[in-house]
Formats: structure tokens, sequence, C-alpha cells
């Protein structure tokens, strides 16, 4: 006799659900979670600079907490632009990442004519690395000895005094035109390619002054070659106790070049908060902080929540420093 009970498949097919074979169920879980393949990080920058070495620094320890491989694609060109674009036009699944910040994110979208896109809409501030702390310098010959006798001589000289930049349009440009808008002084902006170039001119004193990364400049301070006169730090550096920085006088800038890590708009919740939380944990490792302590690099955590509305506030404050000095690249 023929056994009439409905099977479980019936069943279930009478209630309009599909039963999937073993080997179908497992894809899906599998697809379910993240990550289940390799992540790439867009460093938007030359394969060598500060950002590229961070990046590859930080690189194992995520592969360890992530559980996949973390590819670091360099796309350098047009401030760090070109790599975010490639980012922001990714699919939102957390595979595509990119190494963004104050140049990148805040400055460019401002200073290009054409802005490659919004940084607003198209992309989510995941998680915070830091910022390398930037030194306004003069040579060891030059009369200014602290930062109120420079501004005095700007402020009282024929001609304008000039300053050197990395590059129109960077950081170091815009943190000096911040300085310029604060103590109403006038100085003359000169570009270089490079933070190397920029310091040989500063060297040779081509230029009056300029705004580089410490670890750059910090050897020919220790030499005497050149002189420190004030830091972009929320409080004075250890290694320099007698050097003020620029919010003790009156200048609204905190941080040097701050970076991070950004997704596409629209990464899931849950995406987001695990590559925060590996990224959090990695800036912790003591052999991570040993070697950011070498590159001058200084580690700032922040919630996510906390770090979308910093990285908001910056788009809106640099961008007026842009708009108020003029600052226009093609």
């Amino acid at each position: 006799m023929k056994n009439h009970q409905p099977t479980r498949r019936a069943i279930l097919g009478s209630l309009g659900v599909t039963l999937l074979p073993t080997w179908a169920t497992s894809v899906l879980a599998e697809g379910s979670a993240f990550p289940n393949r390799p992540i790439k990080v867009i460093v938007p920058w030359a394969a060598g600079g500060g950002g590229d070495v961070l990046v590859r620094l930080m690189a194992p320890s995520l592969q360890k907490r992530l559980g996949q491989a973390i590819v670091v694609d360099n796309r350098p060109g047009a401030i760090g632009t070109i790599g975010s674009v490639a980012a922001a036009r990714s699919p939102a699944d957390g595979y595509t990442l990119v190494y963004g910040g104050m140049e990148s994110h805040t400055i460019a979208p401002s200073a290009l004519k054409k802005a490659p896109y919004d940084p607003k809409k198209e992309f989510v501030a995941i998680a915070p690395l830091g910022f390398f702390p930037a030194a306004l310098v003069v040579s060891a010959s030059h009369p200014a000895k602290n930062l109120a006798q420079f501004l005095q001589m700007a402020k009282e000289a024929k001609a304008p005094m000039t300053f050197g930049s990395w590059s129109t349009a960077t950081s170091g440009h815009l943190m000096m035109e911040a300085l310029k808008q604060s103590k109403n002084v006038d100085l003359l902006h000169v570009p270089y390619n490079g933070t190397a170039p920029l310091l040989q001119a500063q060297l040779s004193q081509q230029v009056d002054s300029s705004i580089n990364v410490l670890s750059t400049v910090e050897p020919h301070i220790r030499n005497g070659a050149l002189r420190l006169l004030a830091v972009a730090m929320p409080q004075r550096l250890p290694e320099f106790p007698d050097v003020p920085t620029f919010k003790e006088n009156g200048v609204d800038v905190a941080r040097g070049p701050w970076v991070g890590i950004f997704g596409p708009a629209g990464l899931p919740a849950d995406v987001v908060a695990r590559v925060h939380e590996a990224i959090d944990a990695t800036l912790k490792e003591p052999a991570v902080v040993e070697q950011t302590k070498k590159m001058f690099f200084i580690t700032e955590a922040m919630d996510q929540r906390a770090y979308q509305n910093f990285y908001l506030s910056e788009i809106d404050r640099w961008g007026q420093y842009v708009k108020t000095a003029k600052v226009t690249i093609e």
C-alpha cells in the first residue's frame, strides 16, 4: 500500500516555498557573510608615499581580523580624486574601500572646477586612521624666532613674504590660507611638485616659509637647518614642548593632514561596523603603534557616527577656506 502522507517537499511547495538543494543553501549562506573574498583598498597616491606605507603596514592585521586578503591598489593622480572616483563608482558591498582624507575628500571637490564627485553624497566615512602633524618652518637664518615675529614681519613687509606648499590645493596650502585669513596677513603662495622639492626649496631659501609634514622636516629641525614655528596638533608635541600649536595662536587648525578609510555610499551598516571594528583594533596593536610613532603619525579613534559627522563638518570648513582664498584648479 502506498503512503499518501504529504512529504515535506510537497507541504513547502503548497506554501510557495522552494526547497533548495544543500549545495545551493551553502552558497547562499556564504554569500551573505562578509567578507568571503579579498578586499581591495584603493590608495589614490603613489606607491611608497606616507599613505601607501600606512595602509600596507595595517594590511596584515586587517587580513587576520577580517579573514580575507587585503589588496592595495595604487591609483595616483589629481589630488587623490582618480582613485577616489573609482571607489565611489564601485558596488557598495564592502569589497572596494579607499584611503582618503583632507585633500581628496574635502579640499579637491571644492577646488576643482569640475568636481568629480559629491563627497557628502557618494561616500561613507568608515573609520579614522589619524593624521600627520604638519609643521610651519623657516630657515635657521630667518629673522623670525617665533610665530608672533613671523606674522608681524608679514604685516610690515612692503612686498608679500612667500610660503611654499607641496602643490596647489593641498592641505599644506590650505592650512597656510587658514593662517592668512585668521591673522589677516598677506603671503604669496609658491607651489612645488611634492614634499621633497618643497623641502629643498625651503633649505635653499627659495621661499620664506612653508608648511610640510613633520616627518619630512624633523631631521632638518634637529640639525639646525630649519626653525620650527608652529605645529598643527591638538596639543604640543612631547618632542618639541616649546613649540606652540596653531590653535594656541588663534588659528583654527588642530590637525595636520587627516586620513581615514571610506567606502561608496550605501554600504550596509553591518559591513561598515565590521570594517570599523577591524581598523580600530589594528591601530591599537603594539607593532602598529610602534611603527606609526616612527612615522610621526598620530592615530585617532572615533566611533563611526562621530567620524561621519567630523567628515561632513570638514567638507564645509575647508570648502569655505577654498572659496575665500579663491583656490581653483583645472
